[in-house]
């Protein structure tokens, strides 16, 4: 089993204490926020994640519920965090743009905050 490095912990606008790992991160930022300082990148996970626009909840899966979480940009676009919550803790899994309006696969699943 590998130790994973945390860069920090956010609670989030729905109390869980969110672990953000360095391997996750980085891989979010390589992915979708190429030449975007890696604090900038926190800064921003941390705002989405404390005081989220829309918060989408996946049921689907047995073992961990996957919680999507949007914030709006001035710019009227979004950017989802995906956190995924385990018997374990909650984890930060990703972060990426999403466009104009959330994508129509996270309006299907149970909204928790509109």
């Amino acid at each position: 089993m590998s130790k994973r490095k945390i860069l920090t912990v956010i609670t989030d606008a729905l109390g869980d204490r969110v672990v953000v790992g360095e391997t996750e991160l980085l891989h979010s930022i390589e992915k979708h926020f190429v030449n975007v300082p890696t604090t900038m990148v926190l800064e921003l996970i941390e705002m989405v994640l404390k005081d989220p626009t829309e918060i989408f909840r996946d049921d689907s899966k047995k073992e961990r519920i996957f919680n999507f979480f949007y914030k709006l940009e001035s710019r009227s676009r979004f950017v989802v965090v995906a956190v995924k919550v385990t018997k374990d803790g909650a984890y930060f899994a990703s972060a990426y743009p999403t466009g104009s309006k959330p994508r129509n696969a996270h309006k299907k699943l149970k909204g928790i905050k509109s």
